[in-house]
């Protein structure tokens, strides 16, 4: 009985966040969030979303690029 090769389930995650006068730009890979919040705490906005392969729209983008997930 022969054993199926076990995948490798290691992952990266990064976020990066640029201000240049006004405009803010992010990058992130996996499930790494950027969140920003303004007066005085009371608001909260998401700056990121997850890229997590078990989402639908991201199984797909991964899939169109030739990649695989299992």
């Amino acid at each position: 009985d022969k054993q199926q090769p076990m995948h490798e389930r290691a992952g990266s995650c990064a976020i990066v966040l640029l201000i240049v006068n006004d405009e803010c730009y992010i990058a992130n890979v996996g499930d790494s969030r950027a969140v920003m919040s303004a007066d005085s705490g009371k608001k909260l906005f998401l700056l990121s979303r997850d890229h997590k392969p078990n989402e639908d729209v991201e199984k797909k983008r991964i899939e169109a690029h030739g990649g695989s997930v299992y």
